[in-house]
């Protein structure tokens, strides 16, 4: 993802300025905003044209309910508008205010636990991958509501408390107080090196691109250089995106060495800006690979940059994909700051080498298999896991994955946002 500043304004900046202030200066604000979200669609905005050339700023209480507004809903399903702070701790320090868990809410009405980040209130309560939230506040999961599921993790604040109650995979039943606090995320949710058969594969759980992803990217292509890996399962199902950058530093540990330089992505703004076009290239990683496959487990939630990892890598290496179908988010954004906000609206559709992209619709799977919450990532024995190892090896579903091709599996779509780059609570 680039970052570009705007500023608006001289006279929104000299109401920033100000100490105090009448209602009518909170409202002149607003209506600066909602001017300055306007006027940053028609001209930065991919789909500019689709945007309504003239309106009225009063007409909107906030800039959000005017981006709203303004975007192009036919495919329009990402742009928003988030904190400043937030934004940038996030994708700067890999920090955010939380818990530091992930939850699914399946079907049967059990809230299993998808993930834990390790420095975290969850990690250093205990919480792990697989337990069941049997109730959250003495609330039982299956007496709240839906809407009541929006809030029942309370505000953003330091110390906001919350009680779970788990059942462990042993059956054993756990009171877990914790507090909200600054979470640090390791991107990286597990790895390992699976010896099979006659090939050595290297096993990652990647959940984000940030900037303080490579250095974790780095130690762990060490470990696998040091293994002599040659084939790779890289597993993205809960990988909501990030840097563009970071996913040309990964890529670039797992394609030959021949390709040093090649186009790994190409960012297309609209007509207006041509010039802004840019393409970042493979480049050559000390602890490179040199693979001929990769296999990337995926999912609803693999999206944005996890999808350029598996369009970017396709015209150089065989890449196969285990799961689901993906989110479909073939287009990024420039994030831009304004007041204590920042508007990250669609700027740019990206392309592989080919000139591959548009997959607005996902993905698509070469093996279907489902997302089992009761293994640990890294068994061999989790079915998303133990398929990839089987496609590793023979380049092919097994028999049974291979029927489950002809069926139309597709999760339901929810808009993008911050919190699917964090993932968790």
């Amino acid at each position: 993802m680039l970052k570009i500043k705007f500023y608006i304004t001289a006279i929104l900046s000299s109401l920033l300025l100000s100490c105090g202030g009448s209602d009518d200066e909170v409202d002149d604000n607003v209506y600066e905003q909602n001017k300055f979200v306007h006027e940053l669609l028609l001209d930065r905005y991919l789909w500019y044209t689709e945007v309504v050339p003239e309106i009225n700023y009063s007409d909107f209480d906030s800039p959000e309910q005017t981006l709203d507004f303004l975007k192009f809903h036919e495919l329009d399903r990402f742009s928003y508008i988030t904190d400043a702070s937030t934004f940038d701790s996030l994708f700067e320090d890999g920090q955010y205010l939380g818990y530091g868990f992930s939850y699914f809410k399946e079907n049967d009405g059990t809230v299993p636990i998808k993930f834990v980040y390790d420095d975290s209130p969850a990690g250093r309560a205990g919480l792990q991958r697989g337990d069941l939230i049997i109730s959250i506040n003495r609330q039982l999961v299956e007496d709240i509501s839906t809407t009541e599921w929006d809030d029942i993790f309370g505000p953003a604040e330091e110390g906001h408390p919350v009680l779970l109650v788990v059942q462990k995979k042993n059956g054993d039943m756990e009171n877990l107080p914790m507090e909200k606090a600054i979470v640090n995320i390791n991107t990286v949710l597990s790895h390992s090196v699976i010896n099979d058969g006659a090939d050595t594969v290297g096993y990652m759980a990647f959940n984000s691109f940030l900037a303080t992803s490579n250095q974790e990217i780095e130690q762990v292509f060490s470990n696998f250089n040091a293994a002599a890996v040659n084939k790779m399962i890289l597993d993205l199902r809960y990988n909501g995106g990030g840097r563009v950058s970071v996913a040309q530093n990964l890529a670039s540990f797992m394609v030959p060495s021949t390709i040093t330089n090649e186009v790994f992505v190409l960012l297309k703004q609209n007509d207006k800006h041509q010039d802004l076009n840019h393409s970042y290239y493979f480049k050559s990683r000390v602890n490179e690979l040199d693979l001929d496959r990769v296999v990337v487990i995926t999912s609803g939630s693999t999206a944005s940059a996890s999808e350029i990892m598996i369009n970017g890598l396709k015209p150089f290496v065989d890449v196969k994909t285990v799961g689901n179908k993906t989110y479909g988010k073939p287009v990024g954004m420039n994030p831009v700051e304004f007041d204590d906000k920042v508007i990250l609206p669609i700027t740019f559709s990206n392309y592989n080498a080919n000139g591959q992209g548009d997959y607005f619709d996902g993905i698509d799977y070469d093996c279907f298999v489902k997302d089992d919450l009761s293994f640990d990532f890294g068994d061999t024995d989790e079915p998303m896991l133990a398929e990839a190892l089987v496609v590793s090896q023979n380049g092919s579903c097994s028999a049974t994955k291979s029927a489950a091709k002809l069926i139309n599996h597709r999760q339901d779509e929810t808009p993008y946002s911050l919190q699917a780059i964090i993932g968790a609570q």
